[in-house]
């Protein structure tokens, strides 16, 4: 197994050689350690089945089942099939492209997913890249006054907030009870690294705690700026089968869309988090 460094803003580590039948407890442990120094990284070199991408989840914490039913696979529940479009369109009725703006996996939940991880069974041979930004590097590249700023700032943060620009699937009243606004930090510290990051999510976000709402959008849009700079951000170009994982504590990502009718049909696990802080 080989593994290389990350390749922009401490981001993109890939990962070859490993075996998804039968990884050695070895090779599990490079994989995790990897992982920390690197909160997204690319698997790539091996053809995964439903179980064999199970099992890598589990390298690395606990699958949960997908809470959207018109995500969720029929024969397992932890395993959720983001496709090109997801049957979602904008008000104009073109297709949208499935999270294509800004954000972090599950932070409308009152214990958001610590990690994300997609398998790309099919690819398109152009386009549909997906971008993260590293949230260690935002932060630590604030001034001291703006972080001691917002060190003590809540946001509160709902399914469908009053700043999301990103259509998203519709909810049924069982999920619509189970994911009420909930309020996390905007700054949390990384329960394994103690490293602390920006917690931010564009989409996902409604309002500041305790702030007006204009203050609170102005400082919000600030942040949001200042954490998507190109000096942040790492671009992954997907070849097939390549399986990515990212830690949502302290990343967020977008997907691009692409031209034309290839088709797009990505696997994914969240894996379990705790409440931030």
């Amino acid at each position: 197994m080989d593994i290389t460094a990350p390749v922009e803003a401490g981001l993109g580590a890939a990962v070859t050689g490993f075996d998804l039948e039968s990884p050695t407890p070895e090779a599990e442990e490079a994989l995790r350690r990897a992982f920390r120094g690197s909160p997204m990284l690319c698997i790539r070199g091996g053809k995964a089945t439903p179980e064999s991408f199970l099992r890598l989840a589990r390298i690395f914490g606990t699958p949960q089942r997908e809470l959207m039913g018109v995500l969720r696979d029929t024969a397992y529940s932890e395993i959720s099939l983001i496709e090109r479009h997801q049957g979602i369109s904008t008000a104009t009725g073109k297709p949208a492209t499935f999270g294509g703006q800004w954000h972090t996996d599950d932070s409308y939940m009152a214990v958001p997913c610590a990690a994300t991880m997609l398998y790309g069974e099919v690819v398109p041979p152009k386009g549909g890249d997906t971008s993260f930004t590293n949230m260690h590097l935002a932060y630590e590249a604030l001034a001291d006054e703006f972080r001691a700023r917002i060190a003590e700032l809540k946001a509160v943060h709902t399914y469908q907030s009053r700043r999301n620009a990103s259509p998203v699937p519709e909810r049924t009243p069982e999920e619509e009870a189970r994911t009420p606004p909930v309020t996390h930090p905007l700054v949390r510290t990384h329960p394994e690294t103690g490293r602390k990051a920006l917690y931010i999510n564009p989409n996902r976000i409604d309002r500041i705690a305790d702030l007006p709402l204009a203050e609170g959008d102005a400082l919000l849009d600030a942040l949001i700026a200042h954490a998507t700079k190109p000096e942040f951000v790492h671009v992954h170009a997907w070849q097939p089968d390549d399986i990515v994982i990212w830690d949502n504590r302290c990343t967020m990502h977008r997907a691009s869309p692409h031209e034309g009718d290839h088709p797009r049909r990505l696997l994914r696990i969240l894996i379990e988090g705790m409440v931030p802080e």
